[in-house]
């Protein structure tokens, strides 16, 4: 690639995007640009927004950077490169890196994954959820296991709900970050997640379900040898 890649930094529920400014630092001191989404659903109050406000966001996001010509990681929502590329256009998703998380097929949600019941260290109250998982950050020093667990903010239950509209792993390529040590997303969990998208790009971390706060530089170091594959 005779350029480098945007990397979009997703979040995942109840976090925000500064669970991931020392990751943005590591891939900038590798030359990568990033940019971090805004759920519009994190925290906000009343809890009404829905999976489809963030979809709706962050195609927004990805919308302006392929408008700009720039490819990028992140989810691709209708907006992947080779599809781009055969309608004669340019820029697109090129990969999507997937890191201790669930993979949803296109008309299910969150909920349908996990049998059609909210997760047992899922706290709700009316149309709020919160994390509820014991020691989540188990992997970091204890000042910063108390930052974080006092940063995380409440999702709406109504994400959790709604249904994924889009199957991008059929169209580009995607990796696998695993946390061996991820109690909340058990490994025999991640393995059938990484068996849904069909990816030989899976990298093993021992760490907790959040690799991005406890090894960034390793997190760092797998993305930017995913971008000299593109």
């Amino acid at each position: 690639m005779s350029f480098k890649p945007t990397i979009v930094l997703v979040p995942g529920a109840w976090a925000t995007p500064a669970f991931y400014t020392q990751l943005s630092s590591n891939l900038s001191e590798k030359g990568l640009i990033t940019e971090t989404v805004a759920h519009s659903s994190s925290g906000t109050e009343p809890p009404t927004k829905t999976l489809d406000d963030d979809i709706s966001n962050l195609r927004s996001t990805l919308q302006r950077l392929v408008n700009s010509g720039e490819c990028h990681r992140g989810r691709a929502l209708g907006l992947e490169g080779p599809v781009r590329r055969k309608e004669g256009k340019q820029g697109g998703v090129v990969m999507i890196v997937y890191m201790t998380a669930f993979v949803v097929n296109e008309g299910q949600s969150l909920i349908d994954v996990c049998g059609g019941e909210i997760l047992p260290w899922i706290k709700f109250d009316g149309d709020y959820t919160t994390l509820a998982f014991e020691n989540p950050f188990h992997d970091l020093p204890q000042a910063q296991q108390t930052h974080w667990t006092s940063a995380l903010t409440h999702t709406p239950l109504l994400v959790f709900s709604g249904t994924a509209t889009h199957d991008p792993w059929y169209v580009i390529p995607t990796a696998y970050i695993m946390g061996e040590e991820d109690a909340m997303l058990p490994l025999a969990v991640q393995e059938y997640m990484v068996g849904v998208l069909g990816t030989s790009r899976v990298y093993r971390l021992k760490s907790s379900h959040f690799p991005f706060l406890s090894m960034p530089e390793r997190v760092a170091g797998i993305v930017g040898g995913l971008v000299e594959e593109v």
